[in-house]
């Protein structure tokens, strides 16, 4: 996703239509295929009884970041200074978000991981 966006970014805006087509199909694939092993891996590193809000809080945020995204990207693109630039500066933090996200992944530990161990 984060490479496809890259270069989406970095693409002149001569390229042909099924180059930018072709680039679109890892960034749509990107977010419906990490949604369910994040959900397994988040239902799995909480305590069962904590199931439901863990995964209400999951779906809290994504709903809250998406929200965001097209508030911060709407303005960047309803800038006066271009909408090519405004895309291109949408797609590079979205590209720095995703690859910050994956590199704070194996952070996720925590103090209910620890407990749900011993429990085994």
């Amino acid at each position: 996703m984060a490479t496809g966006m890259t270069v989406l970014a970095v693409l002149p805006a001569t390229a042909p239509v099924w180059a930018v087509a072709a680039l679109m199909i890892p960034v749509g694939l990107g977010g419906p295929l990490i949604m369910p092993p994040l959900a397994a891996y988040l239902l799995d590193h909480v305590p069962a009884h904590r199931a439901g809000v863990a995964s209400g809080i999951l779906n809290t945020a994504r709903q809250i970041g998406g929200a965001l995204a097209v508030a911060v990207f709407g303005a960047l693109l309803a800038d006066h200074a271009g909408f090519l630039r405004g895309l291109r500066t949408s797609l590079i933090i979205t590209v720095v978000v995703l690859l910050a996200a994956t590199a704070a992944t194996p952070l996720l530990t925590g103090p209910f991981t620890a407990r749900r161990t011993r429990a085994r």
